[in-house]
């Protein structure tokens, strides 16, 4: 296993890239037209607003947990 250290070095620039894409994009939403309520009442937005709930949480398994988020629960028809 890596040390996290060694982990944190070789991905900060990706995940800060990934973190700074992503803020780009709400910002976008954010100027368009009613985009302050797409960015509170669409319910994609607010599964990701969950999902970063759960990066800013303790645990090692926030990757399982976000994708089950996004992951479609719907019974498949009879």
């Amino acid at each position: 296993m890596a040390d996290s250290k060694d982990v944190v070095d070789q991905q900060f620039l990706e995940m800060r890239w990934r973190t700074l894409s992503l803020a780009a994009d709400l910002d976008r939403i954010g100027r368009g037209a009613d985009g302050a309520r797409t960015l509170k009442e669409d319910a994609r937005l607010q599964k990701l607003r969950r999902a970063l709930e759960v990066l800013m949480s303790e645990g090692v398994d926030r990757a399982e947990r976000v994708q089950m988020i996004f992951s479609d629960m719907t019974p498949p028809p009879k």
